[in-house]
């Protein structure tokens, strides 16, 4: 451990000196008169040990002087590769001497000598001051400017040793850098240090190589409070005669204000721009929704948003959406309803902004982006929206600069808005929307009593404007309810129950219009809210979705044909598999007592002809009944008629069953077959026989389409499942058709299938009676190289049975 350095005090019992000292006394006069002090180092330049004198020469206390790095402190910057080229050389000639300017705590500079010795663990020697022998005041003076343009420079400076090492730092540099003592650079590798962009590294890296000068004006730098600061850093080496490059010296200046001022600058500069051709809208914009429109799209450039939307409503605290641009299409949001209420700040008509981590996240929710500004625009004083700028994924929250500059560029927009007739425009673009607004308030009977309605509203619904705000003194006025189509009605009984609890509701309905009688389905998006005389009011917009919800429709009757259509073919396969498989069942047993009564006359009695064709007429029939019988099984597999026992099933003699019954076959073609059996006997959960008829189908297979080589089969358990693995060196399957391995009647090549036999269907069987037992399976081929199909099935332990 580090420890403070040791002062040793002289004994107060020290013997007299002896006579023959004395004969010496002028000699050891002057070796006690010079300052001197006694050091011991540890490997790591750490000072175990300092003698008398120490604090006089340095100005630090015994603590201080114990300090990590505390060497490197105390010589000065330029000299450091002395020391350290001196420290080199004890190490191979065992002592050195070393001249170097010491710098003292108050900054004051001595000269001093070092005379070093290697120790068992470090370094010992003997610091002496000569800078009353070295230096005159002449000499001094340069010293302490120095000092004094280190400590009062607006630039700060660090040192660096030739392995890039910080060996000295600046006040001034310390104060950019926010550095606190106990995170002092002094000792570590100034590429290693934390904080820099990658801007400075390669030009650092050159210098300390080739000793190439360097200025980068903008380094960003984040300080260890979270500050980010902008810096200048030069970088120049330090070159000695004799042992040339020794290190590097970094000038360090802060110019975050300066490029604070660039920004500001430029920011002004892209809002005044802005604000020209704001007015040059205006002026070629007689249309109120081109207007907006145009200021709409120049505010999204001109602040940078992903997206812009215009929030409009009457008298209401609440205020609905219109998506006017957006620099993605795909990006076009549902309406967002904002209610003033909940924020004080745009109520009051200030601009608020929206970020991550604040307490605007729930509007940032709601509008589904990453930072948001809302700014309130206004006409002869009084409210008539907001406009809503967001920046999506990744996207950084506005800064309060920009944010007073948007806000600016909107006081703009209301001036030219009210220049060019700004209730004649709010109406012309509420006209041109393609939704209807609306609010309406609920009388003491629940029935809707409608205060404003658009023009959309009345195009859409078939209902007269006047009909329906007038109805209250209208006795032809139009009751809303009546007009709810009868299917529908409960539906909006429950929207209304809700609206007129104070929650928001969304619902699509249909109605008959007054008009023509024709049925047309709206969707319906309101919220309730308060008016400022404390009223209870709803406003919201209503959509034609009719086309939408036949499409909706249609496609639902086509899902169900489809599904009918599925059925039916399943009924069908079900019917005629059981009605083909009673007659071929009685065909094969017939074909197979001719050739026994075949065999028994023996080949003389008949025509040769006649024991063959009895052998295909077996033979054929077998084929034929065993796909009336995979018909069946699968037809009863999709229309759940296939009932399956949930029993522990032992794999191994299921297995070694099936590979019984095909052996021989795959042998006669030159297929060896092998079974590489888990070392436990798996049991499995499933149906013995569906079990055993999935193995079959797997094994079936892959002799069917092995015709040289070797198939495998292995099993292997954990704790959870057990897997059974089929491997074939057969024709394969093509990477493209594996998708559709598994689909009823699925064939990659027909002519391949005719070749070898196949009907599409025992995989098709294998996947859904595995699905019915929970199990899964999945493969992997490649053409001409074989195939390999893993099936996995829950595993069953022996305290499971029963």
């Amino acid at each position: 451990m580090t420890g403070p350095a040791k002062t040793i005090a002289p004994r107060a019992d020290r013997a007299p000196a002896s006579p023959a000292s004395a004969d010496a006394t002028p000699l050891r006069a002057r070796v006690e008169n010079l300052p001197f002090v006694i050091v011991r180092l540890d490997r790591e330049g750490t000072l175990r040990y300092a003698g008398p004198g120490a604090e006089a020469l340095t100005g630090y206390d015994a603590e201080a002087l114990a300090a990590p790095h505390m060497v490197l402190r105390l010589v000065h910057p330029e000299d450091r590769h002395r020391l350290t080229a001196g420290l080199r050389q004890v190490d191979a000639d065992g002592r050195a001497v070393v001249r170097f300017r010491l710098v003292r705590v108050d900054g004051s500079v001595r000269m001093a000598e070092a005379r070093i010795a290697a120790a068992e663990d470090g370094f010992e020697g003997v610091v002496l001051d000569l800078t009353d022998a070295a230096l005159d005041a002449s000499e001094l003076l340069p010293q302490a400017l120095y000092q004094i343009f280190l400590e009062q420079s607006p630039v700060g400076v660090v040192h660096l040793d030739a392995e890039g090492v910080v060996t000295f730092e600046s006040h001034r540099a310390r104060r950019i850098t926010g550095e606190a003592p106990a995170d002092t650079w002094i000792g570590r590798r100034m590429a290693d240090l934390e904080g820099f962009d990658a801007d400075l590294l390669q030009p650092l890296q050159r210098m300390q190589a080739t000793g190439d000068l360097f200025d980068v004006r903008n380094v960003a730098y984040t300080r260890a409070d979270g500050i980010r600061v902008h810096l200048r850093v030069v970088g120049s080496p330090i070159r000695d005669p004799e042992a040339g490059q020794v290190g590097g010296v970094l000038m360090l200046l802060d110019v975050t204000a300066e490029r604070e001022r660039t920004e500001a600058l430029r920011l002004r500069a892209r809002y005044e721009a802005a604000e020209l051709t704001l007015r040059n809208a205006a002026l070629s914009s007689p249309d109120g929704l081109a207007f907006l429109e145009a200021t709409v799209a120049l505010l999204g450039r001109t602040a940078g948003a992903d997206r812009v939307r215009v929030l409009l409503g009457d008298e209401s605290e609440t205020l609905i959406s219109v998506t006017l641009w957006t620099a993605d299409v795909a990006s076009i949001p549902e309406p967002l309803e904002v209610d003033l209420s909940a924020w004080p700040t745009l109520a009051a008509g200030q601009p608020l902004r929206a970020e991550r981590g604040g307490t605007s996240q729930a509007l940032l929710d709601a509008a589904a982006c990453e930072a948001a500004v809302l700014v309130p625009f206004q006409d002869e004083g009084e409210r008539i929206g907001l406009f809503l700028l967001e920046r999506l994924d990744g996207g950084a929250a506005w800064q309060v600069a920009e944010v007073r500059a948007l806000q600016r560029l909107i006081g703009l927009f209301e001036t030219l808005w009210a220049w060019t007739g700004a209730e004649a425009r709010y109406r012309q673009t509420v006209a041109d929307l393609s939704d209807g607004l609306f609010s309406f308030a609920h009388d003491l009977n629940g029935n809707r009593r409608y205060a404003f309605v658009t023009p959309q509203f009345e195009h859409l619904t078939g209902c007269a404007a006047a009909n329906l705000v007038e109805e209250a003194e209208n006795a032809e006025g139009i009751e809303w309810a009546g007009l709810i189509h009868e299917e529908d009605r409960d539906a909006f009984s429950a929207h209304e129950a809700a609206l007129q609890a104070g929650d928001p509701s969304r619902l699509s309905y249909r109605i008959r219009r007054p008009d023509d009688g024709a049925v047309r389905w709206i969707r319906e998006s309101a919220t309730p809210s308060r008016s400022p005389s404390g009223r209870p009011i709803v406003g919201g917009l209503v959509s034609d979705v009719t086309e939408q919800k036949r499409a909706e429709e249609t496609l639902r009757q086509a899902k169900h044909a489809a599904e009918q259509a599925s059925q039916a073919k399943t009924s069908f396969m079900a019917m005629m598999s059981h009605e083909i498989r009673s007659p071929l069942g009685a065909i094969r047993g017939f074909a197979e007592l001719l050739k026994g009564e075949v065999d028994e006359l023996g080949a003389e009695a008949l025509p040769p002809q006649i024991g063959e064709f009895t052998g295909i007429i077996a033979e054929n029939t077998r084929r034929a009944l065993h796909l009336v019988h995979n018909l069946f099984d699968l037809a009863r597999l999709e229309t759940g008629a296939l009932t399956l026992q949930h029993t522990a099933v032992a794999l191994h003699p299921a297995i070694e069953g099936v590979l019984a019954e095909y052996q021989a076959g795959a042998e006669a073609k030159g297929v060896r077959v092998a079974f590489d059996p888990a070392t436990a006997e798996p049991l499995v959960a499933g149906d013995p026989d569906r079990v055993t008829q999935v193995v079959d189908h797997l094994v079936s297979n892959a002799v069917k389409f092995t015709e040289a080589g070797q198939i495998t089969l292995r099993t292997r358990v954990d704790d959870e499942a057990v897997r059974l693995i089929v491997e074939d060196t057969g024709v394969g399957i093509a990477e493209t058709y594996l998708d559709g391995l598994f689909a009823p009647f699925s064939q990659e090549d027909y002519r391949l299938n005719r070749a070898y036999e196949g009907s599409g269907l025992g995989l098709a069987i294998v996947r859904r009676l595995l699905d019915a037992m929970g199990g899964t399976i999945q493969v992997e081929s490649e053409k001409e190289k074989g195939s390999r199909f893993v099936v996995t099935l829950k595993r069953m332990r022996e305290t499971e049975k029963g």
